[in-house]
């Protein structure tokens, strides 16, 4: 993804997370077909966060934190991870990279986290 990002060819992180389960695959010598890697992928949208999470991000919010995640998955894949983790709520944004069309570690990824609170990077943790 991020070499992608480089070179200008900007995918979906879920196309491109595909991409390199393929390769990965094929690189190992291990049977992968379209049914087991969507399987595989799909799992990921049922991720179970550890037990003290939901806690942990309460915690920060009663001390007066503001809270998102920034990940370069889709819209889609953040909304069904929070709500199949049972941490809806627990953040003010749910950023997506898709709208700056560059990828995490890239600056302009991180835009858009200054954007939707109206801070500066420097005051983001």
């Amino acid at each position: 993804a991020w070499l992608r990002c480089l070179m200008g060819q900007y995918i979906k992180f879920e196309e491109a997370t595909a991409n390199a389960l393929t390769y990965t695959c094929n690189q190992m010598k291990l049977d992968c077909d379209e049914g087991s890697a969507m399987r595989l992928t799909e799992e990921y949208l049922r991720l179970k966060p550890f037990p003290e999470v939901r806690g942990a991000l309460r915690a920060l919010r009663q001390r007066g934190m503001r809270l998102a995640i920034l990940s370069n998955g889709s819209t889609e894949t953040i909304h069904d991870v929070v709500h199949n983790s049972g941490v809806e709520g627990e953040f003010e944004h749910l950023i997506s990279v898709d709208s700056a069309r560059a990828y995490k570690p890239h600056p302009l990824a991180y835009e858009l986290g200054e954007e939707a609170f109206g801070i500066s990077r420097e005051s983001i943790l």
